[in-house]
């Protein structure tokens, strides 16, 4: 058995939430909840991509609803959710990325920690930074006999058909989709491709 628990905070006071949503707070997070909208906006500087500043600069224009995520037992992690898609930002943790993680995946996840494209309950988005793990550590199958090895592959973003890109300590990657990888050329273009096409209201 698995439990998730999905809590919403409409007009969220820092000082009245309860003990277990205030506890996992960030400084980023608390500056989220008292700036507003607006506070996105200013997340992204001048070197980060330009998909980056345009969906900052879309949640900046709008507003958000304040939701709390817990899966299987876990502290809760707060994400911000925007009319633009249905889709949620958590901003960065605390805890340490990967010593592995890819130079421009490291900026990312310096900017946002996570990013939910539709609902919890459904495939895509960019996957916790602070919870990535090899494809053989999270139960997802991968056919046998491949040129890749699943322990070698850390899954860190998923379409909404549930194809993962995955990142190799070694500088490659691929795209896993129904169970064999697609090994691809360059992470940071699919990436952008994948934002730049949910800028544009269509999914890869």
């Amino acid at each position: 058995m698995h439990i998730v628990q999905v809590a919403t905070v409409y007009e969220p006071n820092v000082e009245a939430l309860p003990p277990e949503f205030r506890s996992v707070l960030t400084e980023q997070d608390v500056a989220g909840i008292l700036h507003g909208p607006e506070y996105f906006a200013t997340l992204a500087n001048a070197d980060s991509p330009k998909w980056l500043r345009d969906v900052l600069q879309q949640c900046g224009a709008t507003v958000y609803e304040l939701q709390f995520l817990s899966s299987g037992g876990a502290p809760y992690r707060p994400y911000f959710r925007f009319p633009f898609l249905g889709s949620a930002i958590s901003l960065p943790r605390t805890a340490p990325l990967r010593r592995d993680v890819p130079a421009f995946l490291h900026r990312l996840y310096g900017v946002i920690g996570a990013f939910c494209e539709t609902g919890f309950d459904m495939a895509g988005g960019l996957h916790p930074g602070d919870e990535l793990k090899p494809l053989s550590e999270i139960g997802i199958w991968v056919e046998s006999g491949g040129t890749i090895d699943p322990s070698t592959a850390i899954p860190f973003l998923e379409t909404l058909a549930g194809s993962q890109l995955c990142y190799r300590p070694d500088g490659g990657g691929a795209w896993l989709e129904s169970g064999q990888f697609r090994p691809v050329k360059d992470l940071e273009r699919e990436v952008a491709r994948y934002f730049k096409a949910l800028l544009e209201g269509s999914r890869i």
